[in-house]
Formats: C-alpha cells, structure tokens, sequence
C-alpha cells in the first residue's frame, strides 16, 4: 500500500511536472489578415482604385460609343430593312455584321488593356505590402499569417485579425514615402 502512494505520489509530481514544462513553451501566434480589405482601405490602395476607375470609364465610354453605332443600324434595318433593295439590305447586314465584329473585339481588347493597367499599377503595391507586412510580423512577433478570404477560414476571433493595424502600418508607410518624393 505504501508503494502505492509513494508511486501515485510520482506519477502526480512527475505529470504536474511535465505539465508545467509544456506550458512554459512559447505558442505559436497566428494572425489573420484581408489583403483585398488592406488595398481598398488603405490610402495607397485608394489612389490606385480611383486611377483603375478612371481608366474603366473611359475604355466603357468607348465601347458604348460603338455599342450605340450598332444599335442604330440594327434599328435601321428592323424599320426600314423590309423597304430596302435586296442589295441595299444585304450591304447594311454585311456593314451590321462588320461593327458586330468590331463591337466584339473592341470589348475583348478593352478588357485585356484593363486587367494589364490593373497589373500593371496593383503589382508594385503588392511587392511593397509585402515588405510591410514582413515588418509588421516581426514587429508583431507573428509566427503564421493567413489570408482572411481563403477557403477553409471559417472563423476568426478578432483578436487574431490584424487587418486594421496593417492598414495603419501600410498608411504610414505611404505617408512616409510621399514625403520622401
């Protein structure tokens, strides 16, 4: 019976013991951030948006512009297709046909010059996002940081969310290197 208690007696030091050991361990602090929400809310971010919406006016005004040329011929030639010559019905459907053409490839082309503007100007913020993000993790002394809109991110505790502060962090950096220009 002695041997018992003198051996529950180690086992309950020795596992406290233990315990006490695990705890002591640093944790691994994990942060969460939205990077779509930090380029929209921050002041560089804001900047880059207005001149992408400036430039998607302008390619929209021009597709409509032949978007309206079309719809006028095609409304030509629903009212006054049936008055017309054979020939002279058969040439505004070919010049109809033409614009289409135009029409569609002017989009394809509006859309391919958007996505490289958009490339062109969002590539440069991401290259220096990243590096305040790297400061702000060692700042923040986080060990693991995950995007906020991946899928498998179900939820996450606010605490753990760092999305505001880095959008201080990349304002001030912004700030900083307006100054400097």
């Amino acid at each position: 019976m002695k041997r018992f208690f003198i051996s529950m007696f180690l086992v309950f030091f020795l596992g406290f013991g233990f315990f006490n050991e695990a705890k002591a361990e640093p944790s691994l602090k994990i942060g969460v951030i939205d990077i779509k929400k930090v380029i929209n809310k921050s002041k560089y971010g804001e900047e880059i948006i207005q001149k992408l919406q400036k430039k998607y006016e302008e390619l929209t005004l021009k597709v409509q512009a032949k978007a309206k040329e079309l719809d006028a011929i095609k409304e030509e030639l629903e009212k006054k297709g049936a008055l017309l010559s054979q020939e002279a019905r058969e040439k505004k459907q070919a010049e109809y046909q033409k614009l289409l053409r135009e029409f569609k490839s002017l989009q394809e082309d509006a859309q391919y010059e958007m996505q490289e503007y958009e490339k062109q100007l969002l590539d440069p913020v991401f290259k220096e996002l990243e590096g305040v993000l790297k400061e702000f993790v060692q700042k923040e002394g986080i060990d693991l940081v995950l995007e906020k809109n991946q899928p498998g991110i179900y939820y996450v505790a606010p605490k753990v969310d760092y999305t505001e502060k880095l959008i201080d962090e990349f304002n001030s950096y912004y700030e900083a290197k307006k100054t400097k220009k």
